[in-house]
């Protein structure tokens, strides 16, 4: 790319060079020619008047002399002899012409710019007057101004090499750093980002594969975030239907139905789940439905329930009586309280209290139990790695869903232990 972009640079400024260069010599070598022939008219005009009186009284010439050493100065008669001064001894072509009443020049007759004026009494031409310059002189003035002419070609021709590899080296490096960029992301670096450049195209297009990137960084670590929240979310209802299944086994066949009307329903529970978290994943926003919470305290209490009953604690739901509406999404708060009520199953103690209440400008849900409330305060809501032991992934999904519906999660009161979900009231 460098050489290219040196190559059309140098191309460009030959080119113009050539196209403004070629006129303005010929320019040159006309005024230099036309003014070496205005002096040379110039003498032959003074040495025609110095001589007309004298062919018209018929008088002998004497050697016609120019105030230019380089000029030399000859007179001719009408019919063609030379009669002094220095010159052809035969008159010339331009001589000849001169016979005719009028100026003639030649630029090169026997390597001379000749001029040839004619002498006139009245309306009768007496004679000729030819001047004559060396057009070697003349040629070298101009091959000199065409050297000074090629040396500032060159030296602009230099330049432009100078200043088009600089340009080249700025406008290649972001170039090739751009490409790097985009080669490290096809690679699956999500992380790489473009340094600024000063060019705003090349800028733009840099802002262009950050985005690209952090688009597609965003959405592999969505699923990959999706992957280890919906194992979690699964695992409490699998559970329950595992154990309704492992129930019915051991008991007799008359028992069967209950149990495997109640795995059905963990079945149903279970789909519901599945369904929440593929509209969770699809990010769908607000649907402007209001937020259907006797049916959601319903839910808990029937799930929550006979969990809790199970390792003889006691769910005790209080529901306040007039609570403000809210356009949360239904499938993020079941999610959240189904992480709030399975933490305070697995890790708390005693009896768990759901409250739902009014909190003013936002709808508050409380999940509290008798436990003595996590050990590590600060990273509670820190997302849990292979290897690390504390609450899971679980809290750390909780409080990305409500916090994507405009609410807030977090711990009222440690020990013992108060979760409090904000919602923000329906307008």
């Amino acid at each position: 790319m460098r050489r290219r972009i040196v190559g059309l640079s140098l191309l460009a400024a030959v080119l113009a060079i050539t196209l403004f260069g070629v006129p303005l010599a010929y320019g040159v070598s006309q005024y230099f020619l036309g003014d070496e022939r205005n002096e040379v008219e110039r003498i032959a005009d003074v040495a025609a008047v110095s001589v007309a009186a004298d062919l018209v009284r018929a008088r002998p010439q004497s050697d016609l002399r120019s105030t230019d050493g380089d000029v030399s100065v000859g007179l001719y008669a009408v019919d063609g002899p030379r009669v002094g001064g220095v010159g052809p001894p035969r008159a010339d072509s331009v001589v000849r012409r001169a016979t005719a009443g009028v100026v003639a020049s030649a630029d090169d007759v026997a390597g001379e710019l000749v001029v040839a004026v004619p002498v006139t009494d009245g309306d009768r031409v007496t004679g000729v007057v030819r001047a004559a310059s060396d057009y070697s002189a003349v040629r070298l003035r101009i091959v000199s101004a065409w050297g000074v002419m090629l040396g500032l070609a060159a030296f602009a021709v230099v330049v432009t090499w100078l200043l088009a590899r600089r340009q080249a080296r700025r406008l290649a490096a972001p170039l090739e750093s751009l490409a790097a960029t985009a080669q490290r992301l096809g690679d699956g670096d999500f992380s790489v980002r473009t340094a600024a450049s000063g060019i705003p195209e090349i800028d733009a297009a840099g802002d262009a594969v950050n985005t690209t990137a952090r688009r597609i960084g965003n959405l592999v670590e969505r699923e990959r975030a999706f992957s280890a929240d919906a194992s979690h979310q699964l695992r409490t209802p699998l559970t329950g239907l595992r154990l309704e299944l492992e129930t019915a086994l051991e008991l007799p066949a008359e028992e069967h139905r209950r149990h495997m009307v109640a795995a059905i329903k963990a079945a149903d529970r279970l789909e519901r789940t599945i369904e929440d978290l593929l509209e969770l994943a699809r990010d769908s926003g607000p649907n402007g439905n209001v937020l259907p919470i006797p049916d959601l305290v319903a839910e808990w209490t029937a799930v929550w329930g006979p969990v809790l009953a199970a390792q003889g604690r006691r769910l005790d739901v209080q529901v306040d009586g007039d609570l403000p509406e809210s356009g949360a999404s239904t499938a993020a708060v079941r999610q959240v309280v189904a992480v709030l009520l399975d933490n305070a199953a697995t890790h708390g103690a005693g009896t768990v209290v759901l409250t739902v209440r009014d909190a003013g400008a936002a709808l508050a849900v409380e999940v509290a139990d008798e436990g003595p409330g996590p050990a590590d305060v600060d990273g509670l809501f820190r997302r849990r790695t292979n290897g690390m032991n504390g609450h899971g992934i679980g809290l750390s999904l909780a409080r990305g869903l409500v916090e994507a519906e405009g609410g807030r999660l977090g711990l009222s009161r440690a020990r013992p232990p108060v979760f409090t979900l904000l919602l923000p009231a329906a307008p």
